[in-house]
């Protein structure tokens, strides 16, 4: 009798996990709110998705494979043409009244043969860091995200030992090159992503499932971040007159705000998710403390010194949630999925502007006294008829987080023009400005118009001003 009704209970609790609406985004006011004084207004490019000419890198292969495995068929090849355009786009970022911009480095440009650097390319990227400083930028720069040189993948990609020291050579190298003219260093973007979808799922390059090793690539990344911290710091330290200046240097992460469907083995499967996403390799890098793993898989659990204060600053990117319920029959058990009874952006996103608030307060929680900046935030819409006001929510969020004493010193949409959207290609629109296919000139939206007012009034319009913008 009792054995029935337990299993009747956890029955009906499958079933309402299952039929489970998690609640919509809360309403927020959203007009006329005032920002700090000198908050960091921000757009910006990355080196694959924007700079075009980028074909020496185990993506540019992957792109050519047959059948593509690009939706669409879609190639970067010119991607947006940033390497060409760059002092357009910084003058037009400029003229928007934008105050920070992010670039990031290509590595397989610079270093086009195993320790060989192009010095051509490395002048013009300086040229771009002194354009940005030129102009008044505060300068955010990146020195990797996702793709690896073809010398890099026949060496063995970050399982080896040998690219962990050409890493540490490009990191130097990059650090005594570009030390005048950058604010923030981030070492990579989105590690964790490259980690477990590149090496447990399979779904970007280098394309491998084998979860013991994602969790071993995973380590390696940790170190690699803290290797070049230590790095930065020793070699892009500067004497400026009587001063010192110390470089900042953090991490650009990739955030989910991670809700569980039901109840149970829901909640344990979303607390596993959302430890080894959102959480592990920060706390490696903040605290020292590494654990890497998903139970009941393969697990890296060790204290490292080398990792621990190795964090200066985090850029947060965020642009929706996901809701997570237990599936044997999903790849480690766990299915993630959009609430699709909600808006979504054109990639099915949901759009849900309270979880850039959720997320911010665990991170400050979390890391109490590390400086945050929203790195990235935006949403692909070609009609660009969800942009504006998704804008208005989440930055409305961002107000409160800065009334509640949060560390938030910046904010950055993503990104000034279209770009490559890695394996979704080009049909992804994010850009305040369109990007012709075929000319690359930039045509600006009316949330360009409405970001510009922003960042010159360091103020959300009032719901007057925001109507005569769209309308």
């Amino acid at each position: 009798m009792v054995t029935g009704i337990v299993i009747v209970f956890f029955i009906l609790i499958v079933i309402y996990g299952n039929v489970r609406t998690p609640g919509k985004s809360g309403e927020i006011y959203s007009y006329g709110l005032k920002f700090p004084e000198g908050f960091l207004w921000a757009t910006g490019e990355d080196a694959y998705q924007h700079e075009g000419g980028n074909l020496n890198n185990d993506w540019a292969d992957w792109e050519a494979g047959v059948p593509s495995p690009i939706e669409n068929g879609d190639k970067c090849l010119m991607a947006a043409d940033f390497w060409n355009r760059y002092e357009e786009d910084f003058t037009r970022a400029r003229a928007d009244g934008q105050n920070a911009h992010r670039i990031g480095i290509e590595w397989s440009r610079v270093e086009p043969v195993m320790g060989e650097f192009d010095d051509d390319a490395m002048a013009h990227y300086e040229k771009m860091l002194a354009s940005m400083k030129d102009k008044g930028f505060t300068v955010f720069l990146n020195l990797w995200h996702f793709t690896l040189p073809r010398w890099a993948v026949e060496a063995g990609g970050w399982e080896s030992d040998i690219v962990m020291v050409r890493w540490e050579e490009f990191v130097e190298e990059c650090a005594i090159r570009f030390a005048w003219y950058v604010d923030y260093w981030s070492t990579m973007i989105d590690a964790q992503i490259y980690a477990l979808n590149g090496f447990a799922m399979g779904e970007i390059p280098p394309n491998k499932k084998d979860q013991k090793l994602s969790i071993k690539i995973y380590h390696n990344l940790i170190r690699a971040h803290a290797r070049a911290y230590k790095i930065i710091k020793e070699n892009a330290t500067v004497r400026d007159g009587n001063k010192v200046r110390v470089p900042k240097v953090g991490m650009i992460y990739f955030f989910f705000d991670y809700q569980a469907q039901g109840f149970f083995l829901d909640r344990f499967a979303t607390h596993q998710l959302d430890k080894i996403f959102n959480w592990s390799f920060l706390d490696a890098i903040h605290t020292g403390n590494i654990d890497v793993g998903v139970f009941p898989g393969p697990r890296i659990k060790r204290f490292s010194e080398d990792s621990r204060d190795t964090l200066d600053w985090i850029g947060i990117n965020y642009y929706t949630r996901q809701v997570v319920s237990f599936n044997p029959f999903k790849p480690g058990m766990l299915e993630m999925k959009n609430c699709d009874k909600y808006p979504a952006t054109d990639m099915d996103w949901e759009i849900y502007p309270k979880g850039i608030y959720r997320i911010c307060r665990k991170v400050e929680k979390r890391y109490p006294g590390v400086p945050l900046v929203i790195a990235e935030n935006g949403l692909a819409d070609a009609k660009d008829d969800r942009r504006p006001k998704f804008i208005l929510d989440h930055l409305a969020w961002v107000h409160r987080l800065i009334e509640k004493g949060c560390p938030i010193f910046g904010f950055t949409y993503w990104s000034l023009t279209d770009n490559w959207e890695w394996a979704k290609g080009f049909a992804p629109k994010f850009g305040l400005y369109r990007v012709d296919r075929n000319t690359f000139d930039r045509t600006p939206t009316k949330s360009a118009s409405l970001y510009r007012f922003i960042v010159q009034n360091n103020r959300l319009p009032e719901e007057s001003e925001f109507k005569e913008i769209i309308k």
